[in-house]
């Protein structure tokens, strides 16, 4: 039923939650592969940085924040993958999986509340309305 599960990853409690999630629905369904994805937001500059390779500390960043869902995915013995993107997280999450047709895709809530979540939307949220597959928010 899921061969192929995209888990959403931002290094906050609630993604961790959906990767164990996700990990747990990966054994039961005999999943082929799990892909992490984690996407940094296009962060607006100004002014160049100078004597800084940005591309370069933000992939180190990105190595840090995944480190602890490899291991978790390692010990899982679970077929893996990670990605990391910039971008708007919530147009590269579906988009990523309406083009490798993924089965279902996992992701934390932000719990952000109902008053911000109606002002400003949430990544799950857009992810949830937008998605071509089944998306399972965990809190």
């Amino acid at each position: 039923m899921y061969n192929k599960i995209l888990i959403a990853f931002d290094g906050s409690a609630p993604s961790a939650r959906a990767l164990q999630h996700g990990v747990e629905l990966a054994h039961k369904m005999n999943t082929e592969m799990v892909t992490i994805l984690h996407v940094n937001k296009n962060l607006p500059l100004q002014e160049p940085l100078l004597n800084f390779d940005l591309d370069e500390i933000m992939e180190e960043e990105d190595k840090e924040l995944l480190q602890p869902a490899i291991q978790y995915l390692s010990e899982s013995g679970i077929p893996y993958e990670t990605q990391a993107y910039n971008g708007e997280p919530s147009q590269i999450i579906t988009s990523y999986a309406k083009k490798h047709e993924y089965d279902v895709i996992v992701m934390g809530s932000t719990g952000k509340g109902f008053i911000k979540e109606a002002l400003l939307g949430s990544v799950s949220h857009q992810v949830a309305h937008a998605a071509e597959c089944p998306v399972i928010i965990v809190k």
